[in-house]
């Protein structure tokens, strides 16, 4: 409502002047002794006029008296008329009294008296004072102006009014310099036009702003057609006239009928029918409250169109019931907008983490609980004062408590239903949850997808439609439709099919008739994955008992679509986890063009205790063959593990023969850092493996070494020991290959690199601290090896014939060898830095061999060879500063190495054999053997890396490695000897690493005499 002072105040500024022409009876009284003396010419604005009836005067002691009857005065357009008058002339004062009444203009003032005291600039009007300006009318008991300040001040009740506002207060000032107007004591300012009345202790407008502020208690009253009002209350008010807005400030309460609403501030906009609410504003009525950090109220034709409050949003509404408690509705969001198009809230819309709760009313809670549901958006509907239908779009899912307020027996047992979906529908009324698109809903251990779920909270009935699938804890059901009823957790499925424990079984309706029974009618069982299965059960009544077994009456075994076997009744196993019995899921009927019928898989599962288990199977071909097969496994944790797998064929007939493999696996833990590892591989028909409907994988059926080795393993904090035994068997070897290798046994002792000296640590003084950089390492293996070579040696028969002619026979015969040797290492390494800069390594190593007989035939054979390297790198670091965009930094390091190995000739480890080659003599024992040949390389090699900061300047993030690339290379100091090049291929890598979690590595050599690229990888 805005406050406007201008029909009447300004006119109050003219005042002051008008009664001021009271001041011409004193200048005229002294105007008459002083006129001979006074020559000065007077200006127009200086000359009043006075008109009497009569004018006497007097002298006194105290001051001269001048009385005027019927007085006239006329000071430019301003005139003053009254019954009398008296002018002091000592203390410059002028009284007018009787029928006081001024004009200006068109401004027209009564009054009982008035009077002028000119040394204070002081005028005053008294007695049923009357301002009449056009329209604008002006009433108190008294009005005085003060021209020195400028300013007029009415008191005695006083009232300014036009023709569609009225302002009346204890008193009105207006101060003419600041051209403000100031209302003080119980004002009460109304505009009819506007329909709304301001009530302050103080009101104070600014003419010029065309503002005003109220305070002390300010209240602003709206009023409406049909008796109602709104009431805005605070702190104080403020009025901007020119945009029709008001600002309440501090403690806003607003009241319209039973409707209340608070807030720190609050802002109306008139020009634009709204309100604003801020600072922790709320607003409630008997039935419900909202709040949030802004309260907007939109208006038409002064009602409440809608409420919409943002950020943080909580609506609360709880509907008045005949009896105990009715419905309540919860909401929270980031923005929540009530839509009342005729007083009466129609819809709620919540946006943004939207979460909608509600309770039903005691009445309707003895049939379930609260239902909460959250997405993007909520709208809810509302009718007759209560919610009657909520849909959550966009993220949709939400939670139905089944229990009853208060009905802790089944809070206890967490009876909800959990659901989501794209969009969901609540209908109160129908007491019916929809949810629609991706529909996903949980029941303890229930789980139902489908395209639409529609859920009846009243009778606990659920009913899917579009592709159901029910997860029953590990069970699995799909179907085209399908009901279930949570109250006694029974349910129907129409066209349903499942898996279990490996088996797929089909009906036409599927009834859940306890937790663990289902009946299935027209069903089938099957074991075949495929839409269409090669072969299944099929009989017109099931019961699945779950996790045990399936009863079937009668039973018909089709394959294909063909029945070929009938059973008055089955009982199928379907009991989950390890325990004895059948293995029929696996069962394979078929036929084949090489082995006609057969019967696959007919097996026994043989659950022996808690770490040990066996199955035995058996595959039958008709007329042809039969194979058994066992698995044994054992495991006990921390302790042991393994597996035995054998099979066994026999084939059928006059040629019948028998085939067999061998396959086990064993680990166990003997102690701290002691373990038995061992592992056998054997056979006795190279193409038994091969077979192919045995049913083994493409890897065995290719695999052509048997490979078996045991092997004991001990560590310590120092040293590790490890002694093994190895056979090794080709199927399908090569003339002159090895058939069969046996390494009886293998041992091997190392000791890891240590220092020779060390440094003082703690109370421990130093040991050879010159020594500390210097290290020494050890590896001793010792080899016992037999081989069998396949054909490796011609035999030369000669024997006489019938007719005594000699005859030569040459036949590849076998070569079997036992040897043994040992191999002992030792190497020597340093590191040294000289001139802080160069990084200098030295390392030598010699290496000890003995053969029981070597290539040359000798026997109980040793020689020893020793070689030596020295090699020297250095760093160049370059640090760029920079602030290229996020780049804050950048590091550059080169680091150059070049290196010098040499190991001399050993003539002796080599021998000419019976045709002239020269051959190794140690040689044939797997991993140990000595080079013989001189060598002399220089070795060199620079890497670049490249470091840099990135991001926020004051804590940028530090990419190591950012780029890495390194080139290296060799030069033979003796290739002159064999004429070949000296300089070796250039072999590169190049690492990006822009990220932590990734890199991108490229590797490629090239030929340094020509430039051509050899080979490149990515990776």
């Amino acid at each position: 409502m805005p406050f406007d002072g201008r029909s009447a105040a300004p006119r109050l500024a003219h005042r002051g002047i008008a009664l001021s022409v009271l001041l011409a009876l004193a200048l005229a009284a002294s105007a008459s002794r002083r006129a001979a003396a006074e020559s000065a010419p007077k200006t127009a604005d200086d000359t009043y006029h006075l008109k009497a009836d009569r004018l006497s005067g007097s002298a006194g002691a105290n001051d001269d008296v001048y009385t005027a009857i019927k007085v006239t005065v006329q000071h430019g357009p301003t005139t003053v008329i009254g019954d009398s008058a008296h002018v002091y002339r000592q203390r410059e004062q002028v009284e007018v009294m009787g029928n006081v009444k001024i004009l200006d203009g068109s401004t027209r003032m009564w009054g009982d008296e008035a009077t002028y005291d000119r040394k204070t600039r002081t005028a005053v009007l008294r007695g049923d004072v009357r301002i009449q300006d056009g329209s604008a009318r002006i009433t108190g008991g008294e009005a005085r102006f003060y021209r020195n300040e400028n300013r007029s001040v009415i008191v005695g009740s006083p009232r300014m009014q036009d023709s569609t506002r009225t302002l009346t207060a204890d008193q009105i000032e207006y101060n003419r310099g600041k051209d403000e107007v100031l209302a003080l004591g119980h004002v009460v300012a109304v505009d009819r036009a506007e329909s709304t009345t301001v009530r302050a202790g103080r009101v104070r407008y600014d003419r010029k702003l065309n503002y005003a502020w109220a305070s002390q208690s300010p209240a602003l009253v709206i009023d409406e057609s049909g008796g109602k009002s709104t009431t805005v209350r605070g702190l104080t008010m403020e009025f901007d006239n020119a945009k029709r807005a008001v600002f309440a400030l501090g403690d806003v309460l607003v009241e319209r009928d039973k409707l209340r609403a608070k807030g720190d501030r609050g802002e109306f906009y008139g020009n634009e029918n709204r309100a604003l609410l801020v600072g922790h504003p709320r607003a409630w009525d008997e039935e419900g409250e909202v709040q949030g950090d802004t309260l907007e109220i939109r208006f038409v034709q002064h009602r409440v169109e809608s409420v919409q409050v943002r950020p943080h949003a909580t609506v609360r509404y709880q509907a008045k019931a005949d009896s105990g408690r009715g419905e309540r509705n919860e909401a929270v969001g980031d923005t929540v907008t009530l839509f009342n198009p005729d007083e009466e809230t129609r819809r709620a819309v919540v946006v943004g983490h939207a979460r909608s709760s509600y309770w039903p009313s005691s009445a309707d809670s003895a049939q379930g609980g609260r239902n909460i549901s959250s997405g993007d958006s909520i709208i809810v509907e509302f009718a007759n004062g209560r919610a009657r239908k909520a849909t959550v779009v966009g993220r949709s899912e939400g939670t139905y408590y089944m229990a009853a307020e208060g009905d802790t027996s089944r809070v206890r047992q967490e009876e909800r239903v959990v659901y989501k979906g794209t969009r969901i529908v609540y209908d109160v009324d129908r007491n019916q949850v929809d949810v629609v698109g991706a529909a996903d809903v949980a029941y303890k251990e229930l789980r139902l997808n489908a395209e639409k779920v529609a859920f009846n909270t009243k009778t606990e009935r659920m009913r899917a439609e579009g592709n159901p699938v029910l997860y029953d804890a590990k069970d699995k059901i799909v179907g085209n439709t399908m009901t279930y009823d949570l109250s006694i957790r029974r349910g129907t499925i129409y066209g349903g099919k499942t898996t279990y424990e490996k088996g797929y079984y089909y009906g036409e309706q599927i009834r859940k008739v306890s937790d663990d029974v289902l009946d299935v009618k027209d069903g089938s069982y099957t074991t075949c994955e495929l839409d269409e299965p090669h072969y299944h059960f099929g009989s017109h009544k099931m019961k699945v008992i779950l996790r045990d077994k399936v009863i079937a009456s009668p039973v018909i075994f089709y394959i294909k679509n063909i029945p070929v076997l009938a059973l008055p009744f089955y009982v199928f196993p379907i009991r989950p986890g390890r325990h004895s019995g059948f293995q029929l899921p696996q069962v394979e009927f078929g036929s084949s063009t090489a082995g006609g019928k057969f019967i696959r898989n007919v097996g026994y599962y043989w659950a022996i205790n808690d770490y040990l288990d066996a199955t035995l199977w058996g595959d039958y071909y008709q007329d042809t063959r039969w194979i058994a097969h066992t698995q044994t496994r054992y495991q006990k944790r921390y302790k042991w593990s393994g597996e035995i797998n054998s099979s066994v064929q026999h084939t059928l007939g006059l040629n019948s023969s028998d085939q067999w493999d061998f396959f086990g696996r064993h680990y166990q833990v003997l102690g701290p850092n002691f373990t038995l590892t061992g592992q056998g591989n054997f056979t006795n028909s190279s193409a038994y493996l091969k077979d192919l409907s045995i049913g083994r994988s493409v890897l065995l059926r290719v695999q052509r070494n048997l490979r078996s080795q045991l092997s004991l393993n001990k560590s310590w904090s120092s040293a590790s020991l490890n002694l093994g035994l190895l056979r090794n068997q080709d199927l399908d070897p090569d003339p002159g290959g090895l058939r069969l290798q046996q390494q009886l046994p293998s041992l091997s002792f190392s000791l890891p690199a240590r220092a020779l000296g060390h440094q003082a640590r703690g109370k421990e003084p130093a040991r050879l601290p010159w020594l500390s950089s210097t290290y020494f390492s050890f590896r001793s293996t010792i080899l016992g090896e037999h081989d069998d070579v396949f054909k490796a040696r011609p035999e030369t028969t000669i024997v006489l014939n019938s007719v005594g002619v000699p005859e030569t026979t040459v036949v590849l015969t076998d070569v079997k060898t036992s040897r043994a040797g040992a191999l002992q290492q030792l190497s020597l390494s340093d590191v040294r830095t000289l001139f802080g800069f160069l990084r200098v390594s030295p390392s030598m190593s010699y290496s000890e061999i003995f053969y029981s007989k070597d290539a040359a035939g000798n026997r109980n054979q040793r020689a020893g060879v020793w070689q030596g390297g020295l090699s020297a790198n250095t760093a160049l670091t370059g640090t760029f500063r920079t602030s290229l965009g996020p780049l804050r930094a950048l590091r550059h390091v080169i680091t150059p190495s070049v290196g010098l190995s040499y190991q001399p000739a050993y003539p002796k480890l080599n021998f000419v054999n019976t045709a002239g080659e020269v051959k190794p003599r140690f040689t044939g024992l797997t991993g140990i053997s000595l080079a013989a040949s001189e060598s002399r390389f220089i070795t060199f090699s620079l890497r670049n890396d490249l470091h840099a900061k990135w991001g926020n300047a004051t804590q940028p993030k530090v990419l190591n490695n950012l780029i890495q690339l390194s080139t290296s290379g060799s030069y033979n100091l003796l290739a002159y000897r064999t004429g070949a090049r000296p300089l070796s291929d250039l072999f590169s890598n190049l690492n990006l690493q822009p990220w932590s979690k990734g890199s991108v590595s490229m590797n490629f050599s090239h030929n340094p005499y020509d430039g051509k690229l050899l080979s490149f990888g990515v990776s």
